[in-house]
């Protein structure tokens, strides 16, 4: 019976974004362009605990980026360091769209700060759509949050990526 509830919390929030991926269709398809990740945020829980299992209880199947739920994104908030630039931009899509929901998502910070690091090197090998996808995420980010939520300020190739 468990089972069935996750399949249908899957479908309902499916169906809650589908509006939204059309209106950010170009951040969807990159991030289901890296699907599923090499290091999911289960794994990146347990490089940061040395291999360590006992904080990385909840267990997640990402393989596509519906995949991914808010509880997912709030019980491994602070795990994107731990994650190469292909895994970051398989977990943009969620993050944007979770975070236009509520802005006060905790992982946002993480996410910012781990894709600030990487963004510079991992842009040179990247398509012009991909590049532009990028930026459009990043634009819904900021547009989606409240000032001070998600820390811009400690991201500063991320304010350059976008001009601010």
């Amino acid at each position: 019976m468990g089972e069935l509830k996750k399949l249908q919390d899957n479908r309902s929030r499916y169906k809650a974004t589908k509006s939204l991926k059309m209106k950010h269709k170009i951040v969807y398809e990159l991030s289901l362009s890296y699907s599923p990740p090499k290091i999911n945020l289960r794994d990146a829980r347990i490089l940061d605990d040395y291999g360590d299992e006992s904080n990385a209880k909840r267990k997640i199947n990402h393989n596509r980026p519906e995949d991914v739920s808010r509880e997912d994104l709030d019980y491994y908030a602070w795990e994107y360091s731990f994650m190469q630039f292909e895994d970051l931009m398989f977990y943009f899509y969620p993050i944007a769209l979770e975070y236009e929901k509520d802005s006060s998502i905790e992982c946002i910070d993480s996410f910012m700060y781990s894709l600030d690091r990487h963004l510079p090197i991992s842009k040179q090998r990247l398509s012009q759509q991909n590049i532009l996808a990028i930026q459009e995420g990043l634009r819904w980010i900021l547009e989606s949050g409240e000032t001070g939520y998600a820390d811009w300020a400690q991201c500063p190739n991320l304010q350059t990526e976008i001009g601010i």
